[in-house]
Formats: C-alpha cells, sequence, structure tokens
C-alpha cells in the first residue's frame, strides 16, 4: 500500500509539473530527488527516535525506482493529455 501511495504520489507531482512547464527531466527529477531528500532529512537532521536498525537504506533502495516510475507515467499521461 506504501508503494501504491508513493507511486501516486509520484505521478501526480510529475503530472503537474510536466503540464505547467513541459519539461521531462525536471518533471521526472523533482520528485525523485525530493523523496531522497525526504529520506535523508528524516535520517541525517531529525533528532533519533531509537529503536533498532535505521532503514533508511532501504527505503532509498526500494523506493526511488517506484518514485522515478510513477513519475515517469505521470509525465507521460501529461504529455498525452496536454493539447498540442
Amino acid at each position: 500500500m506504501a508503494f501504491l501511495i508513493l507511486f501516486a504520489m509520484a505521478a501526480a507531482t510529475s503530472f503537474g509539473l510536466h503540464w505547467l512547464k513541459g519539461l521531462w527531466p525536471l518533471s521526472i527529477a523533482i520528485p525523485t530527488v525530493g523523496f531522497v531528500g525526504c529520506i535523508l532529512f528524516d535520517a541525517y537532521v531529525l533528532p533519533y527516535r531509537g529503536g533498532g536498525a535505521s532503514m533508511w537504506p532501504i527505503a532509498v533502495l526500494l523506493g526511488s525506482p517506484v518514485v522515478l516510475i510513477g513519475g515517469l507515467c505521470g509525465a507521460a499521461a501529461a504529455d498525452f493529455a496536454k493539447p498540442s
């Protein structure tokens, strides 16, 4: 379920960026970099909340491809839906 939510958020963000700006690399890169930035912010800036091993590398390795594919699908949908 978390991957579906992550995919939908990335697709919606990418769709909006591609609809407004029309740049493929920008609309795909911003959700991906934003996801990794949020994970790293949580791991390194926020205070440690304790409890077991840190799972941020797993989150980055498994979540980044989901966000990338969601971004690609969102940009493709915006490219298809946008009037010429």
